[in-house]
């Protein structure tokens, strides 16, 4: 009876032994510093997995059997482990994580919403460290996306792979986010590069290609999403300082001022720190910049040549900014995260259309053109995270976006954007690993501004307002080599009363061929409706006119591309090339475009000036090779970032007239693409960057540091022929002499631009710079009629606590 018992009991214990799971625990730490990361994705399985808590510790119930855990975090290479638990085992597994030093290894978010590494990803993707920002000694975004292989800014608008020209500020092709929600005016679509905080950057994600599915109507060309960084265990400060000089024109004769060039100087700080479930995040920026272009040519004005802006420079740009971050993570909640973010800037500052001439007055603005600036901007971010036990993920963002503009010439204008977002987003092991991304989206612009009154009210208000509903899915097939992704967007505009709805979609693939070899290819449709002021804005610059639209459509593209991305490793460094050949075309383009647009008198100069149109189609072709790595040469760390981008951008449509009424009475010709060019051949379009090659390299030894910076421009072909025959128009009453005529022809080889850099550390957390921009003092412009800076000197302390 003993022994029938004893085995009884032996098999219910064996049963219940092999019923019960193991549990498997640990900590998530950085290999270097030691500190417990908070956030941490630890996968166990495809869709299954957890993340790390406050302090940096995971915890996991599996069954019995050997597991594949992935271990992935935003600037970490992943990691991989291969465990094996037995019944009801109770096993700590603590972990170091390796910031990422191969690219392959980084990991992204804006690709598909949901972190990958950066070889996984089906579209062009490059991503811009936080170190470039720094020791460029960067005060505003737009400065150091000039360095991405296929992104130019011209007039502050960014522009990738050719896709956009000179649009005046208006409609902007590229999405730019911060920390993934739109930072473009709700009235105008163009982005306010101050306002983004650079002292907290985590990196910076640049997509190339159509991407409406996720981003939404700005996105036809592409995305640049700026990602800020949360505290992590340890806390950190940081300060930077900086005073510099523009150093004088080659040409001594374009030099506007007497004594010492203008100066440039300024100071950011920034803290981040836990206190428990609470992370904390503190930033300010001042800067003081007396700009590089001097005082407006008085010209015809003779009457009132005393008047201030005939005195003072008119490239100024002075702005204080402060922003704060808070974010909790409830502790009875598991997986619950709550807070806000605020940023506010006050600017005074101006923007220039044209210059005086190309002789002494290259650095002077023509009489009119300058715009003066006194801003104020806030933003405030509320969001409410929520990873639940089932790993589904949901998020609530909203911003709320404030502009209010007191501009010079009647362009005064403010604009009040609020936009809401609900995404829920599932990992599952549905045949593989799949990641379902669902979501809506609701925006709203009120905009109050006599700059945009060209509506068919002759009203100041005006509003827009866009809605949304998004799906994609993205799954890995054959032990994860190949990862194919696709999404719909069906989404509805209203401005004023106009309003209109379409479907896009997209997808693309990626198949691991080799280790570090990827091949990709994608196909992206885009949607963009006009803005408030490509429609309604009414204005004059000088004595030149721009005309409102209120009968622009909205244009279509969609855009395809294939390439390949080899990982590498060579001694010490790891990287990656990516070579891809792409092609985007358009339907219905719309252009800022110059031709005579009402009823000529000599007081409206014969009725010409600028005008947003449709100009039928235009289709963009190109290559691209990218080159990115980091690592060490013996003693020497290194860090570099290089490409080459060729694009065609044409007309395909160069005879069809622009869809626009004509006015009574005008002498003009109907406008078409060949009429309006200064430069048929090859039906490139107008202000575009055809060649661009792009580098920075840093290196580091000991206590010093060094690094430089190249950037190749060819030079736009082709501008609106009314410039050209204005300037050599012999009547004074209705010329406009700039000189633009013979610069297009003594500038057609391109522009090469050098900037450089030493620093040295001092003492444990100091380091001073010394850094040179534009070392050549080249005398150049991307956008003819307006000059880019001369050489400049700077001196930067920065200490890192």
């Amino acid at each position: 009876m003993k022994y029938w018992s004893f085995l009884c009991g032996a098999l219910i214990a064996s049963f219940t032994a092999s019923g019960q799971d193991a549990v498997l625990s640990g900590k998530i730490t950085d290999s270097k510093s030691g500190e417990t990361l908070v956030g941490v994705n630890v996968v166990h399985g495809p869709g299954q997995g957890t993340a790390t808590d406050v302090n940096g510790n995971y915890r996991v119930e599996l069954p019995a059997g050997s597991y594949k855990l992935a271990i992935s975090f935003v600037g970490y290479a992943t990691r991989e482990e291969q465990i094996t638990l037995g019944a009801g085992e109770h096993r700590k597994l603590d972990l170091a994580l390796d910031p990422a030093t191969a690219e392959l290894d980084m990991v992204v978010v804006t690709a598909g919403k949901f972190e990958q590494r950066v070889g996984e990803v089906s579209q062009s993707l490059s991503v811009l460290r936080p170190e470039v920002v720094q020791n460029k000694n960067v005060t505003n975004v737009s400065e150091v996306l000039g360095q991405v292989p296929g992104v130019v800014i011209i007039d502050e608008d960014p522009q990738i792979r050719a896709g956009s020209g000179f649009s005046y500020g208006a409609g902007s092709r590229v999405m730019v986010l911060v920390d993934d929600l739109p930072i473009l005016s709700g009235d105008i679509g163009r982005v306010s590069w101050s306002v983004i905080p650079t002292e907290n950057l985590e990196q910076v994600e640049v997509i190339k290609g159509a991407s409406s599915v996720l981003y939404g109507s700005a996105a036809l060309s592409g995305v640049i999403n700026v990602r800020t960084a949360y505290p992590r265990a340890e806390p950190t400060t940081r300060v930077n300082a900086f005073i510099g000089a523009y150093d004088a024109p080659k040409r001594k004769e374009a030099k506007w001022w007497t004594g010492r060039g203008p100066l440039i100087d300024g100071i950011n700080v920034f803290h981040s720190q836990q206190y428990g479930p609470l992370d904390l995040v503190l930033g300010a920026n001042i800067v003081q910049d007396d700009g590089y272009i001097g005082p407006e040519a008085v010209g015809k004005d003779v009457a009132h040549k005393d008047d201030l802006k005939y005195q003072e420079p008119a490239g100024y740009d002075r702005r204080a900014r402060a922003n704060v971050g808070v974010r909790w993570r409830n502790r009875k909640v598991k997986g619950l995260n709550y807070g806000v973010n605020a940023n506010a800037i006050r600017a005074s500052n101006t923007s220039v259309f044209i210059w005086d001439d190309i002789d002494s007055n290259l650095y002077v603005p023509e009489n009119g053109t300058v715009t003066r600036t006194e801003g104020v901007q806030y933003y405030v971010d509320p969001f409410i995270n929520y990873v639940s036990a089932q790993n589904t993920k949901h998020s609530l963002r909203m911003r709320y976006y404030d502009q209010d503009f007191d501009n010079s010439g009647n362009q005064s204008n403010a604009s009040h954007f609020i936009y809401g977002e609900y995404q829920i987003q599932q990992k599952a092991d549905l045949l593989g690993e799949t990641v379902l991304t669902g979501g809506i989206v609701g925006q709203r612009t009120r905009s109050v501004a006599a700059l945009y009154s060209g509506n068919p009210d002759g009203n100041e208000v005006n509003t827009a307002t866009n809605t949304a509903a998004y799906l994609q899915v993205d799954k890995k097939f054959f032990r994860e080599k190949l990862a194919i992704s696709a999404g719909v967007r069906y989404e509805r505009f209203k401005v004023n009363q106009d309003e209109q709805s379409t479907p896009v979609f997209r997808a693309g693939a990626t198949y691991r061929v080799l280790k570090g070899t990827f091949l990709r290819a994608s196909y992206g449709q885009g949607f963009r409706f006009p803005t408030i002021g490509e429609r309604y804005i009414t204005t004059n610059v000088g004595s030149l006119k721009i005309y409102p639209n209120p009968d622009l459509d909205p244009e279509e593209s969609w855009n395809v591309e294939a390439g390949v991305k080899q990982g590498f490793k060579l001694g010490g460094i790891t990287g990656y090339l990516d070579l891809v050949g792409y092609q985007q075309k358009f339907h219905n383009y719309i252009e800022f475009t110059f031709n005579q647009w009402e009823t000529p008198t000599i007081q409206n100069l014969l009725g010409l000036g600028f005008r947003s149109v449709n100009t039928g189609d235009a289709r963009v072709r190109g290559i691209e090779a990218e080159l990115a790595g980091k690592g060490t040469i013996g003693p020497i760390g290194l860090t570099f970032l290089m490409g080459y981008t060729y694009s065609r951008p044409i007309s395909t449509t160069p005879d069809q007239e622009y869809n626009y009424v004509e006015a009574p009475n005008v002498s003009f010709d109907h406008a078409t693409y060949a009429n309006s060019s200064s430069d048929t051949t090859n039906y490139i379009l107008k202000f575009r960057v055809e060649h661009l090659f792009r580098s920075d390299i840093q290196a580091d030894w000991k206590r010093w540091s060094a690094g430089f910076s190249v950037r190749y421009n060819s030079h736009v072909r082709n501008v609106d022929n009314i410039f050209i025959l204005l300037d050599k128009e012999p009547n004074p009453s209705t010329s406009l002499h700039t000189g633009i005529s013979e610069w297009m022809q003594t500038h057609r080889s391109g522009d090469t631009i050098v900037d450089a850099r030493l620093g040295v550390k001092v003492g444990k957390h100091n380091k001073v710079s010394f850094i040179v921009n534009n070392l050549l003092d080249l005398e150049y412009a991307i956008r003819p009629l307006t000059v880019e800076a001369p050489r400049m000197f700077q001196l930067q302390w920065s200490t890192h606590i």
